[in-house]
């Protein structure tokens, strides 16, 4: 049997992970006015007190909040860099790759998007914070340029650069709820995919390519002219 020294401290830790919970689901839900002692206490089902008793003001309690959801988030991403990069080149064809994004973006609900971008701008709105939702950013971009690194890409700073960019956006694009969810998956591989190709065609290929676009549509309006 524990002893009863250990039971309230854990009994503390649990009290007071709950607070951190209930203040993280009350300021993606309202903002940081939605985030008082009374409303954090009444959300994690502890009495009106207990939230003074942990934290000094509401400033310090909503920190604290999304700096605890920001370090759990980053052990999660941080659990990436275990993949294997010849496991994950398989996804190389269209169809497993849709395969694999369904899989993902199944357990990545836009629920989970609208709770990580709240979380990740409101740290970014707090010098306090800044730093954190900074990392918050790189790290996930430093394992994807480890990846692409291993996998042969030239710049794979500059593509992980640009996915991390391209990723956030698919973020809020759920978040608005702006995709069907049948055709999301075949869209984000789609982007990705594109975004990659055009990394690995040469600058020079890729200009000519762009010219040829442009020779094309001035010609198209030419021909159309009177």
């Amino acid at each position: 049997m524990a002893p009863r020294a250990q039971l309230s401290q854990e009994r503390s830790r649990q009290r007071r992970e709950a607070l951190l919970e209930a203040a993280v689901d009350l300021f993606v839900e309202g903002g940081s006015r939605a985030v008082t002692h009374r409303a954090v206490a009444a959300a994690a089902g502890l009495p009106a007190a207990t939230t003074t008793y942990y934290f000094a003001t509401i400033d310090d309690l909503l920190r604290e909040a999304l700096n605890h959801h920001i370090e759990r988030w980053l052990e999660t991403v941080g659990k990436l860099a275990d993949l294997d990069v010849a496991g994950l080149m398989s996804l190389i064809t269209r169809d497993t790759s849709v395969e694999f994004a369904s899989t993902v973006l199944a357990k990545r609900t836009p629920a989970n998007s609208t709770r990580e971008l709240a979380v990740i701008l409101g740290a970014a709105r707090d010098p306090q914070l800044r730093e954190a939702a900074v990392r918050a950013l790189t790290t996930g971009q430093h394992l994807l340029e480890d990846f692409l690194h291993k996998a042969g890409i030239a710049d794979a700073e500059g593509l992980a650069e640009d996915m991390v960019a391209l990723i956030a956006g698919i973020a809020l694009r759920r978040s608005a709820g702006v995709n069907p969810e049948t055709e999301e998956p075949a869209k984000v591989v789609r982007a990705l995919r594109n975004l990659i190709i055009g990394h690995l065609v040469e600058d020079e290929t890729g200009t000519q390519m762009l010219q040829d676009l442009r020779d094309r549509g001035l010609s198209g309006r030419s021909d159309a002219s009177p």
